[in-house]
């Protein structure tokens, strides 16, 4: 029965021992924490205020006075988010002044959405004024006294200014019947619109120019791996239809499929010629084609063996009585041994899509480019002969993982073909937006 005791105790001993192992990271990482806060890193209001600093060094300064307020507003007591935003206010007031009369001397009405943006700056300061000055008043008892002055009459003025240029450029640019000029013109119309909702005609007229300026785009099979390559075609067609793109449209699969039907055409077997007269039967501006190239790297283990590790654990603790007769405890420790083995394996898998578009009209190429992705697999592991008290923390982590099987080939490519659809649209829509 005793020797079961001692053995039952030794094993509470061995797991303690362990645990302590693995925790005493956590309680480094925790202390580190607490030192961190110590240092005013999470101090309430700390990241405002540093964020309103570099503001102020890079002469932002109606973010930095933003920023500053934010600071006070979470902790009014910070003297020095004060002063900060005091010196920003009154420098961003004094830009936004000196701007305003420098434009005033423009005799063109394109001084009237450049006035209305720094009338727009001078209303945000104020209004950021306004909402702290009680703020500060209560917690500092102190009176921000800072000029300020409500801008809403200026602005009111100048926005039926700004918006009648903008719709006034975008009635020049309409008259080019040329994509690019239409575009131009329903940015214009646009712009019109945020200055004054519904000025003039600007919805029925950016309505017409957009329409005029959209590229239809037809994507034809892509080369490489049918399954990724249909994969990925797929995606990009519904990624088009759940996203508005401004001056880009996309022709779908069933609006391809009923041309090709029509036409008498076979998917399969058509040409590059035969896209270009598809392209134009469909009234597609521009093709897109694509060839994918793949590249898998296995499944591969490295192990690192026979790894030596060693520690002096407590064994036992033994009661003895000193000379002076007091009972005191005496811990027994020893040594104890493990070898190890340590794995890791990892596979990967990695798809270039080279993609290029062509005018249809002309059969030249416009733009091309790239798309690179990848899908990665890693798995680290570790076994142990010896003892089990012997191991280091990190170790005793990895004692507790299993192997695990790598993804097939397949499903590597797969999940790296599924980061391709965005990427590829989002280089699509920026070209065209632009």
């Amino acid at each position: 029965m005793g020797f079961f005791v001692y053995r039952h105790l030794g094993v509470v001993r061995c797991k303690i021992c362990l645990m302590q192992h693995i925790l005493r990271p956590l309680v480094s990482i925790f202390l580190a924490i607490i030192i961190f806060s110590s240092c005013g890193i999470f101090i309430t209001g700390y990241n405002e205020y540093k964020s309103a600093k570099k503001f102020y060094e890079e002469r932002n300064y109606d973010q930095a006075a933003l920023n500053a307020s934010r600071s006070l507003k979470l902790k009014a007591k910070n003297k020095k988010a004060l002063s900060l935003f005091e010196n920003s206010y009154q420098l961003g007031v004094d830009e936004h002044k000196s701007n305003i009369k420098k434009l005033e001397t423009i005799e063109d009405g394109s001084k009237w959405p450049k006035l209305f943006y720094e009338y727009h700056a001078l209303q945000n300061l104020n209004d950021e004024l306004v909402s702290l000055k009680p703020i500060i008043n209560v917690e500092l008892k102190y009176n921000l006294d800072l000029p300020h002055q409500d801008y809403n009459e200026e602005l009111d003025k100048i926005r039926p200014l700004a918006a009648d240029y903008h719709y006034a450029r975008g009635l020049e640019y309409r008259e080019d019947k040329k994509k690019e000029s239409q575009k131009s013109a329903a940015k214009e119309f646009k712009l019109a619109q945020q200055f004054l909702p519904n000025y003039e005609n600007t919805k029925e007229l950016y309505d017409e120019t957009r329409a005029a300026a959209t590229i239809t785009l037809l994507i034809r099979p892509f080369k490489g791996n049918r399954n990724l390559v249909n994969y990925i075609r797929d995606q990009m067609m519904i990624t088009q239809t759940n996203t508005s793109k401004e001056f880009l449209q996309i022709i779908t699969r069933d609006q391809l499929s009923t041309i090709l039907h029509e036409q008498g055409l076979v998917q399969s077997g058509i040409t590059e010629n035969n896209y270009m007269e598809v392209g134009q039967l469909s009234g597609a501006d521009h093709i897109l084609s694509a060839s994918l190239t793949t590249t898998y790297r296995p499944s591969e283990t490295i192990s690192n063996e026979n790894i030596k590790q060693e520690k002096k654990v407590i064994i036992r603790t033994d009661k003895y009585v000193n000379d002076e007769g007091v009972e005191k405890t005496k811990k027994i420790k020893k040594k104890v041994y493990a070898t190890i083995s340590h794995y890791k394996k990892s596979a990967g898998s990695s798809l270039s899509l080279t993609y290029r578009i062509t005018d249809i009209e002309s059969g030249q190429m416009l733009f091309s480019g790239t798309v690179n992705t990848e899908a990665k697999f890693f798995r680290e592991w570790a076994t142990y002969e010896g003892d089990k008290r012997a191991l280091s923390s990190h170790y005793g982590l990895l004692v507790m993982r299993e192997e695990q099987f790598a993804p097939s080939k397949s499903e590597l490519y797969m999940k790296a073909a599924g980061k391709l659809p965005n990427q590829l649209m989002r280089k699509i829509s920026d070209h065209y937006s632009n």
